[in-house]
């Protein structure tokens, strides 16, 4: 896998927007007709995936659905439709593994509470030796410790038949799933941040993003394709979609970076200079948990968003 370090820079090209790290911008108040709207739009995205199982909110104590520190309401009212990248407010919680440090990682039912609290699902991907692309962490030769079967060994049935384990005693175990049912489903919800190593992975997210043939609109522009590999990038940008630097930062210089076309870079939670990056034109997003006053802190600083295992205790309480 070639990444940015390994480019050399006769073979680096020119970012195809120079108002990349504009594109993240503050959020106003949450009126009681966008709450409205948001209310409508998860009861409509429920009841398309009611074949689904669910589990109930997992909500830390302390912490109240309604006025929360941070919540996210994905309908705008300056677009009148969905959230895409250009219109997402900021900050925005990206669930790490869709919040694995209280769902059932990667699963249906994380996803789905990702959307229901407002949180933007941050997904690893995987492919199966059938060639499907599911949700899931690691590579081929990884799985067996949840699955019974490495990925490559695995076809999209015998996926289906096994249960995620949870990270918490009070909480059901997790159903497996593939990117496209996960997309199918919550799509026009939400923005997906995807994890993507390989050409047949990103050719998945984007497949289901163009939504050709399904009836559904187009939403390249509400994916965030994380990748370290310059090759994926290349393909990312020329399909209308944007790309975030999650790889080794050692030697990495941020103006290289944008011009190499990425859109935004994931920096370590104990970064402590964005500047660099900002000035670059990136969009700049933390990966690591952090509180609520980091995230403040953080927003102040330039950043956009925040990817991070449990998506509550980055949130906050209405008292916090």
């Amino acid at each position: 896998m070639e990444t940015l370090a390994d480019r050399p820079p006769e073979n680096v090209r020119k970012s195809s927007t120079d108002a990349a790290g504009e594109r993240a911008r503050r959020a106003g108040p949450v009126s009681p007709q966008e709450q409205e709207d948001w209310d409508a739009r998860v009861a409509e995205a429920q009841e398309r995936s009611s074949g689904r199982t669910t589990i109930a909110p997992l909500i830390v104590a302390g912490i109240a659905v309604a006025g929360v520190v941070g919540l996210i309401v994905w309908y705008t009212a300056s677009s009148g439709g969905p959230v895409t990248v250009d219109t997402m407010p900021t900050p925005v919680i990206a669930a790490d593994r869709a919040g694995e440090a209280v769902y059932p990682a990667d699963s249906a039912e994380a996803v789905r509470e990702n959307v229901r609290f407002g949180f933007a699902p941050a997904v690893e991907l995987v492919e199966l030796g059938d060639g499907t692309v599911v949700l899931g962490a690691g590579g081929a030769d990884d799985g067996e410790d949840v699955f019974g079967s490495p990925y490559a060994d695995l076809t999209a049935a015998k996926f289906a038949e096994s249960v995620i384990p949870a990270p918490r005693e009070d909480t059901p175990t997790g159903t497996p799933v593939t990117w496209a049912d996960a997309f199918a489903d919550f799509g026009e919800d939400t923005i997906f941040l995807p994890a993507v190593d390989t050409a047949g992975e990103l050719a998945a997210v984007l497949e289901a993003a163009e939504g050709e043939g399904t009836g559904r609109d187009d939403r390249r522009d509400a994916i965030i394709v994380r990748t370290a590999d310059a090759d994926l990038v290349d393909e990312t940008v020329q399909a209308g979609a944007v790309a975030l630097y999650d790889g080794d930062l050692t030697d990495v210089d941020p103006a290289a970076l944008q011009a190499a076309g990425y859109w935004g870079v994931a920096l370590p939670v104990d970064t402590t200079d964005l500047e660099p990056w900002t000035a670059a034109g990136l969009s700049v997003w933390i990966d690591g948990q952090v509180t609520p006053a980091q995230v403040q802190e953080l927003v102040d600083a330039g950043a956009a968003g925040v990817i991070v295992p449990d998506p509550f205790a980055a949130q906050g309480d209405e008292d916090g």
